[in-house]
């Protein structure tokens, strides 16, 4: 008997996010991980969400189990604007749509946005999951180049020509994986390529909370009114994930009425709400303002492990890599020219360390010699062991 599979042949035939295969090598002893982009556990405020959820008591508890809005707790969406206004994105709480982290908002805008054979403009590499969402929603996706700016505008504007694109997806601050920054006269260059093609930049946000020794520019939405008609043509996405806690899977979204308006339809389908008790938590801790106390202590933290990532890296990988120390976020990117990465990874595994070959952060045309490295969730101890354990799988190559 002919076995029929009833399975949609767009995730019948997908692989799996590369980088959620890895972590099932984190749980094998002495194993130190450089890849996953997970906060570290230790500086999460643990002890002040515990007592976050501690005060929830009586009524808010009651109603904290009961279902919510779909655009999410007003209570929430206050304290979101307020954290979006401080980083430059004026805007109101009803502006705000509560998401089930950045990611499904990602997918929301995949599945409301594209219909099959729409284009979709990446950054090459970029964020592998926003191109699952993407191929998931029928889309065609197309490269474009970046050099240490960012979005290289003059690839983008021929692809704006040739390609037609509905949408440009883009993580311009501390860029995942590139670590790279878009400069600020790119990002307001690039608002006026959207408006003149009429091509919907997703501006992709985790990570612009973290930076290091200078603030990042302002962000792409918060331009939006510096260029004539650019209010209609950029989403922006956010997320508590990277700064607070990724268990509370709570991000956010803002942009266009009519935009948010079909996220909020497709989000009813879905998971109808983020989760109601975390979202009162979330906005009790942001509003004590334990979030903006626990920040400087991130950067600090993350800063110093950069940094000695790029130490080590230059100490004992020397010419064989080349790679640029990123000014905030949690990833370095770098090259090694000659290497094929998938058969470095396999010799660091044998030596317990982890990282992520680049093939998986391209569309297409990948370069196989590119590697990411997460410096967040190693001390400065681990980070040295981990180098030199991949300088000893290299050299075994």
């Amino acid at each position: 008997m002919t076995h029929t599979s009833f399975v949609n042949d767009r995730y019948a035939n997908a692989p799996g996010s590369p980088i959620r295969e890895l972590k099932r090598f984190t749980e094998l002893p002495g194993m130190i991980s450089l890849a996953g982009g997970y906060p570290a556990p230790e500086l999460m405020d643990s002890g002040g969400l515990q007592k976050i959820f501690s005060s929830l008591s009586g009524t808010a508890f009651a109603s904290a189990l009961e279902y919510g809005g779909t655009e999410g707790a007003i209570a929430l969406r206050t304290e979101l604007a307020r954290l979006s206004s401080s980083r430059g994105n004026a805007v109101e709480p009803g502006e705000v749509l509560t998401l089930s982290g950045s990611q499904q908002g990602i997918d929301l805008l995949a599945r409301t946005l594209l219909s099959q054979g729409d284009t979709v403009l990446v950054e090459a590499p970029t964020y592998p999951a926003a191109i699952s969402a993407f191929r998931f929603a029928g889309a065609a996706i197309h490269q474009v180049a970046t050099d240490d700016e960012g979005l290289v505008l003059e690839d983008l504007e021929r692809a704006l020509i040739r390609l037609k694109p509905k949408v440009l997806y883009t993580v311009p601050t501390f860029g995942n994986p590139s670590g790279r920054t878009l400069s600020e006269g790119r990002r307001r260059e690039l608002l006026k390529l959207a408006v003149r093609h009429q091509c919907l930049v997703i501006e992709d946000d985790p990570y612009g909370d973290l930076w290091f020794d200078q603030a990042p520019p302002p962000s792409i939405y918060s331009m939006r009114n510096t260029v004539d008609g650019a209010e209609r043509v950029v989403a922006y996405l956010s997320s508590l994930s990277k700064t607070l806690a990724p268990g509370l899977r709570l991000g956010w979204m803002l942009g266009p009425a009519e935009l948010r308006r079909a996220c909020v339809l497709a989000k009813q389908t879905d998971d109808m709400h983020a989760s109601t008790l975390t979202q009162a938590a979330a906005a009790a801790y942001l509003a004590q303002g334990l979030f903006s106390e626990n920040l400087p202590r991130l950067r600090a933290t993350y800063g110093k492990r950069a940094k000695a990532l790029a130490r080590a890296l230059s100490l004992q990988l020397g010419k064989r890599i080349e790679f640029t120390a990123p000014g905030g976020g949690m990833f370095v990117w770098g090259r090694a020219p000659g290497v094929d990465t998938a058969e470095w990874l396999k010799a660091a595994i044998e030596r317990s360390v982890l990282f992520v070959p680049g093939s998986a952060f391209y569309a297409q045309d990948a370069d196989h010699s590119t590697f990411r490295l997460s410096f967040a969730s190693q001390d400065e101890a681990g980070i040295a062991t981990g180098v030199s354990r991949l300088e000893e799988a290299l050299r075994a190559l």
